[in-house]
């Protein structure tokens, strides 16, 4: 995603919880269009100070991404086997986080453009159309992110701001790499 963006031109203010090789080497090849920032999605003084730094850079946004995401319950345990304390730390990262990131990033973002917040949320989050039967941490807070969506559309909405849940279909990232991993263990142990 962060080539695509980079290669139609864009200029891009990343943060990211840990050193990536691979955001690296787009800083390399792409100079002064990529900056990249430490911070978690689940720590507000850590995102606070992140935008902070950001604000220091630029005076304006004109979009901002919420992507990070954490899926805890990938064996789909059932109801009497589920590990609640996954519960808090799922929330804090899918619906809770990036709530943070527009608290912080609001003001530059009023003085953007294309005034736009996408949230990445997942078909997990709908309640209409749910088919899932366990996964409870994970699905639950991604209909708590759509809320936030909601909410953050009625409330920015005077001010020109759109805001987006999108469910963006399977993608490679850690949490997609895991969970093929683990789909995978368990097609071949039913075999």
């Amino acid at each position: 995603m962060t080539e695509s963006l980079l290669v139609l031109g864009h200029h891009i203010h990343a943060i990211n919880r840990r050193e990536n090789q691979a955001l690296f080497q787009l800083q390399k090849k792409y100079p002064g269009c990529l900056r990249l920032y430490p911070g978690e999605v689940s720590d507000e003084g850590s995102i606070r100070q992140a935008l902070e730094k950001i604000a220091g850079q630029t005076n304006s946004l004109d979009i901002i991404l919420n992507n990070a995401a954490v899926n805890q319950e990938r064996n789909g345990p059932s109801l009497g086997q589920v590990d609640f304390s996954i519960y808090i730390p799922t929330y804090q990262v899918n619906a809770i986080g990036p709530l943070m990131v527009v608290k912080y990033a609001l003001p530059m973002l009023r003085k953007g453009s294309k005034k736009l917040i996408v949230n990445f949320s997942s078909e997990a989050g709908s309640i209409g159309a749910c088919g899932r039967s366990s996964e409870y941490s994970y699905c639950m807070s991604k209909a708590a992110l759509n809320m936030a969506s909601r909410i953050l559309q009625n409330a920015l909405k005077e001010e020109g701001i759109k805001v987006l849940a999108l469910h963006p279909g399977w993608f490679r990232s850690d949490m997609a790499a895991k969970m093929h991993r683990f789909h995978r263990l368990k097609a071949a142990r039913r075999l």
